[in-house]
């Protein structure tokens, strides 16, 4: 008789969760976590009369961790967007990389941290795009992740300011990239999650509940939309964030 009970209880449990939407993991809500700590230094235009284009440098000489102490910043093309970022040691030129977009309404400060675990020092910085109304929230996001004796960068365009967190204590970064989108007339933020492995960044949403959509009502994306079905939501699962860049 117990068996039979059993059975239908469990029937009962599968009934009522029937086509009901499935909620994002809340314990993983970036609004309820504190990000990673950084050290801040800042980004300062260099003025020399023999380079044509804007020149920015950001002043990492004495950072503990970094095998570089100077980092510039300069735009290679009037017509088309390009720059270099070139790595220097005692004044010497280490590396150089090539990225496609120019530096201009970049951030008077980039962030210090280690990102990818790797016990070496990474570097962010974020650039605006420009852009009138959501547009105007637009931004690169911009890492130099350390490679053993070089770095790679890597930069997608975003439309959060949001930080990276350590949701799982692994010290792997957890990385955020944020679209929106429209469903039944509503606008809504749209977060996918990304971890630094091996080179490049790696998609890893549905180890966290994400991808995780929230109200867009520009006073405040920290609320989660709990009315979007599952098979809605997952329809924004995306295996990298908007225009993705890496070199």
């Amino acid at each position: 008789m117990k068996k039979i009970y059993l059975i239908f209880e469990i029937i009962f449990l599968a009934l009522s969760g029937y086509g009901q939407p499935k909620k994002e993991n809340p314990s993983f809500f970036f609004a309820a976590h504190q990000p990673l700590t950084y050290q801040k230094v800042k980004i300062t235009q260099l003025i020399d009369t023999t380079i044509e284009n804007k020149l920015l440098q950001i002043q990492v000489k004495g950072i503990k961790g970094l095998a570089i102490d100077q980092i510039h910043l300069q735009e290679l093309e009037r017509t088309t967007e390009a720059s270099q970022i070139i790595l220097y040691q005692q004044n010497k030129v280490l590396q150089k990389l090539q990225v496609p977009f120019w530096f201009r309404h970049i951030l008077p400060a980039a962030e210090i941290a280690d990102f990818n675990g790797d016990g070496i020092t990474d570097i962010k910085f974020r650039i605006y795009t420009g852009g009138n109304g959501s547009a105007a929230l637009l931004n690169y996001k911009v890492f130099l992740m350390s490679q053993q004796n070089k770095y790679r960068v890597f930069s997608f365009v975003d439309f959060s300011a949001e930080k990276e967190y350590d949701f799982n204590k692994d010290g792997i970064a957890e990385i955020l990239g944020c679209a929106s989108t429209n469903y039944n007339g509503h606008n809504y933020w749209v977060y996918n999650v990304y971890n630094w492995k091996n080179g490049a960044l790696v998609m890893v949403s549905k180890d966290f509940g994400y991808p995780l959509w929230t109200k867009v009502d520009f006073k405040t994306n920290k609320m989660i939309a709990k009315e979007i079905p599952d098979d809605i939501r997952l329809t924004t699962l995306r295996s990298f964030p908007m225009e993705y860049f890496v070199r």
